[in-house]
């Protein structure tokens, strides 16, 4: 009965995997808007926000959870919701540009510049900061990329080069940032 179980459950993973990529990247999001599989989110501030943002909304509230935490992990429900909102198209563009964000941010650059409000380029720094704590940024171990594995699986924070603009000013930022530090 329990071998039963298992290739049963083994045949319904392979059977997401198979469909995954299909519909994920073909598939239009009730966020997105046509063609949005097209946007340059390393550039786009509006568009990496509103997809960091719902990204970080859903993952934050997992660290909040459980202080100390050195993991997360996702849900069925989890997947099920990122894989409806953002085509997988969208998730692969969302990694380079945090990528590409955090190289910014290394080498002292600027992206809100351009529309000419210095309170931008603190919003995306902080967004970039959080995604960084998150591992998203990574190309292994990566929850977005790894979507149809994910549930249950174990997913390492980033405390490394973090500060307050990934926890915010908020007190529980600050106190999560001070728990970390002491471990």
């Amino acid at each position: 009965q329990q071998q039963q179980q298992q290739q049963q459950q083994q045949q319904q993973q392979q059977q997401q995997q198979q469909k995954q990529p299909q519909t994920s990247q073909h598939a239009s999001s009730p966020l997105l808007p046509a063609g949005t599989e097209d946007l340059d989110l390393k550039t786009n501030d509006n568009a990496y926000h509103v997809i960091g943002a719902l990204l970080t909304d859903r993952l934050l509230p997992k660290l909040d959870a459980h202080p100390g935490c050195t993991h997360y992990s996702l849900d069925q429900d989890d997947v099920d919701f990122f894989n409806g909102m953002l085509p997988y198209s969208v998730r692969r563009r969302f990694v380079d540009a945090v990528r590409y964000r955090l190289q910014l941010i290394k080498s002292g650059g600027r992206m809100g510049s351009a529309a000419g409000k210095a309170g931008d380029d603190a919003g995306w720094r902080r967004l970039t900061m959080q995604c960084q704590l998150l591992g998203l940024e990574r190309m292994h171990q990566n929850v977005l990329l790894d979507l149809a594995q994910s549930v249950g699986k174990n997913y390492p924070i980033n405390l490394k080069d973090q500060g307050p603009l990934a926890f915010g000013a908020a007190a529980n930022g600050t106190q999560r940032q001070q728990q970390q530090q002491q471990q």
